[in-house]
């Protein structure tokens, strides 16, 4: 029976059935599965479990058209970033409207680093690229089908084994739309045994157009490599930024991933990372500073199916105004995945009687020797400490900025990287300041 209900279900495969990028057989076969799939689930909505407090079907009444390329400038991709990034030592991809400019990248010089445009990945059927669309675990997910159906671009990074990429790998996505518009693009890693990099990945927007955003990023990580990756999007009220990680571990991997989401308007990051090799750690963590009406929602699996492996997650979250953030993380021990060592913690700060917090945090443990917790805490601004400050000749409004920033501080302070993680903090303080 056909499931699609909505005018913007429709519209969605109306446009999927001519795909912005062709390739071989084997990518036609892939789409055919992802079309199926939306068939079935459709948009998701609160029927759903994991999309309960996140009703896609309800939030996206309709399709917007594919965007179409714009024109920018390297000024404005460096004042988009600011002086802190715009100044950052590193190799830049650049993608406007989900098209890698060649123009604004820049990403020679390194042995070792191969990138290729997604187009020129399918056109040329590379084949490490036919791993494209195997890295998820967790079954059929509609928005990753939809992706597969509407990507119009995107790019595949491949690091050969024992690579150590020596600047920061910058991905900056710059939303340039004159008028409504959607971008779906995917990113595709492979990442070599032994490698190592830094991904620092950006979503920012030129102007406050309508916009629907789908990307996934799909990394595809062997034994013994490193990889740090942080995520910064700041969109605007009129914006839905719908986002899947989604990695693969192997054998004593060491993964970071830290993403932060200022304000936007329907905002769902979602993450799946899975242990396939023994002895693997990742730290999943991040921030959230939500204003006026914005929603974000981080759904996070974490997969143990090897041996000794190791998972760490902190979320901050700081709610003003009628601000409303989703916090899903579930922990699954799989048999046979002993020595699994697990901590999960997320807290919110609400500055508003009117701000809401959802939180649902879940173990799934089919193993006997493992060390597992979650917790989650929900408060307001400590009356004493901002006595405090304020007795000190500190202003209200400096005070209560002090505290906040103290409060993302500590997930924040995981960053490695001192420049982003300073441009990070000062961000989390101009939010605050600017209301």
């Amino acid at each position: 029976m056909d499931v699609i209900r909505t005018e913007a279900e429709k519209s969605f495969l109306s446009q999927s059935e001519q795909p912005a990028l062709t390739g071989p057989s084997w990518l036609e076969d892939l789409q055919s599965t992802a079309r199926t799939e939306f068939e079935t689930l459709g948009l998701p909505n609160r029927r759903v479990e994991e999309w309960k407090y996140t009703d896609l079907r309800a939030l996206v009444k309709e399709a917007y058209q594919p965007a179409k390329s714009s024109d920018v400038s390297k000024a404005q991709v460096d004042e988009l970033l600011g002086a802190e990034l715009a100044g950052l030592d590193s190799y830049r991809l650049v993608f406007v409207d989900g098209q890698l400019s060649d123009a604004l990248s820049d990403f020679e010089g390194c042995s070792g680093l191969e990138v290729l445009s997604l187009k020129a990945a399918l056109e040329g059927d590379v084949s490490w690229v036919k791993e494209i669309g195997s890295v998820q675990q967790t079954g059929r997910d509609a928005v990753q089908a939809l992706n597969l159906l509407m990507m119009q671009g995107g790019a595949a990074i491949r690091l050969a084994e024992k690579t150590e990429v020596n600047k920061p790998l910058q991905l900056i996505f710059v939303s340039a739309v004159e008028g409504p518009s959607s971008v779906a693009s995917r990113l595709y890693f492979e990442i070599g045994a032994a490698a190592k990099v830094e991904i620092i990945e950006s979503h920012l927007s030129l102007n406050d157009q309508a916009t629907q955003t789908n990307v996934v990023a799909e990394l595809n990580v062997s034994d013994w490599a490193r990889v740090r990756h942080v995520k910064f999007t700041q969109d605007h009220a009129d914006s839905v930024h719908l986002s899947n990680v989604i990695g693969r571990l192997g054998k004593e991997t060491d993964y970071g991933l830290f993403q932060v989401t200022l304000d936007g308007g329907i905002t769902r990051n979602q993450v799946e990372i899975r242990y396939d090799g023994d002895d693997a750690k990742a730290d999943i963590s991040g921030a959230a500073l939500l204003n006026g009406k914005s929603h974000a929602d981080l759904t996070l699996v974490m997969d143990h199916a090897a041996l000794g492996c190791e998972s760490r997650e902190l979320f901050k979250t700081v709610l003003n105004g009628e601000g409303r953030a989703v916090f899903q993380g579930k922990v699954i021990v799989q048999p046979g995945a002993q020595k699994t060592d697990g901590s999960m913690m997320s807290k919110a700060l609400l500055l508003s009687d009117d701000a809401e917090f959802d939180s649902k945090p879940e173990l799934e443990i089919y193993a006997d020797d493992v060390l597992c917790g979650h917790g989650a805490t929900t408060g307001q601004i400590d009356d004493e400490l901002l006595f405090y400050l304020k007795a000190r000749g500190i202003s209200d409004k400096e005070a209560r900025a002090l505290l906040i920033q103290a409060f993302v501080g500590e997930a924040l302070e995981l960053i490695e990287n001192d420049v982003v993680r300073d441009f990070l903090i000062e961000r989390t303080v101009a939010w605050y300041e600017k209301d």
